[in-house]
């Protein structure tokens, strides 16, 4: 038997915070690795804002879960088993994967899930997983999904959006503005779009981060964010007036930056590529809105995880919590307020 939290319905009136008040530390089986599947021992989880919004069931239609339900994507931990036909794991190797919002949310069942990271074992495809290479595995579970996120949306990758044309093609020498670069997953695009040789603003508050010592904006500068503007300010959009970026990427919801920023900032052609506005208003003419949902896979987290032994890519953490304490931790992400990853620790 294994420890996990499980949430046993969907909040009343559309409700997450009714979900995680309710969710309980259970006593569950030990999941079976499955052919093409691994068993892994947890040892961290990171929150992802996705984790309490499925709580609304609003997204029921396109990513359904079925209760009880264990949260959680983003986990890193060891190899404990290995399903039939798995090739390139073993027990013992150290790992980290996003387990999938659209792989394992759905019916029927996929056999693994769904979700399944505020748990001590999980198993998951072993086509989703990615080996952390030394990687400390508090950061490498704060990776998978938010990094995974910012790079599809910058290079595409694997990923597509929901009509399935490529998302972002940037290279060298071109513009990008990040809204919301002080997010866990605005912290990935503005490194890895300037690692990519290109130009990058972004928004950020005056908010300290968890340090108290430093403002967010001032963070974001030295992820390499070129400019930064306090999106609290007055008038912050028009500073940016006439700068003809080639994509803008939000990570914020607020269709006022689709309608109303993205024509001023935006070359013609140029895309507006969104992770959190999935009911756009009438955009400008000349102007590309595109929304999508990541595409979990070894391939582009390997990448990633490369990026991250080599100190090209840092992984910020606001916090740690014991497993004891993860509603607490899924219930600080609903007030948005954290600055990096939230991560809860399984193993002792």
């Amino acid at each position: 038997m294994m420890k996990a939290w499980r949430a046993h319905a969907y909040g009343e009136g559309g409700n997450p915070a009714d979900t995680i008040s309710k969710m309980t530390l259970d006593d569950v089986p030990v999941p079976v690795a499955g052919a093409g599947q691994v068993q892994i021992k947890v040892a961290f989880a990171a929150v992802n804002p996705i984790d309490w919004k499925l709580f609304s069931g609003g997204m029921h239609g396109i990513c359904p879960v079925s209760f009880p339900y264990t949260p959680g994507f983003d986990l890193s931990g060891t190899v404990s088993a290995v399903g039939e036909g798995v090739s390139g794991f073993a027990v013992g190797d150290e790992v980290a994967v996003d387990i999938g919002l659209v792989e394992s949310c759905k019916e029927p069942s996929p056999g693994f899930g769904p979700a399944g990271a505020f748990a001590e074992y999980a198993t998951v495809p072993a086509e989703l997983v990615a080996k952390t290479h030394g990687v400390d595995l508090r950061a490498a579970a704060g990776l998978p999904l938010a990094g995974l996120t910012a790079y599809q949306a910058l290079f595409t990758g694997n990923g597509t959006d929901f009509t399935g044309a490529p998302l972002g093609d940037l290279k060298s020498g071109q513009k990008v503005l990040v809204l919301g670069g002080s997010s866990a997953v605005g912290m990935y695009a503005v490194q890895l779009a300037k690692n990519a040789g290109l130009h990058v603003a972004a928004t950020a508050s005056g908010a300290m981060m968890p340090d108290g010592k430093t403002a967010k904006k001032d963070y974001v500068k030295t992820l390499g964010a070129d400019r930064v503007e306090d999106y609290t300010t007055d008038g912050w959009s028009d500073a940016l007036k006439g700068q003809d970026f080639d994509l803008v990427f939000d990570c914020v919801g607020e269709d006022a930056y689709w309608t109303e920023v993205a024509p001023k900032v935006l070359k013609k052609g140029g895309k507006f590529i969104s992770i959190a506005n999935f009911s756009p208003g009438t955009g400008a003419d000349g102007l590309v809105f595109q929304n999508y949902l990541l595409k979990s896979n070894t391939e582009d987290l390997s990448k990633l995880m490369a990026m991250v032994k080599e100190g090209k890519l840092k992984v910020s953490v606001d916090s740690t919590v014991p497993l004891t304490e993860a509603p607490k931790a899924l219930s600080k992400s609903m007030t948005m307020h954290s600055a990096g990853k939230l991560v809860v620790q399984i193993a002792a």
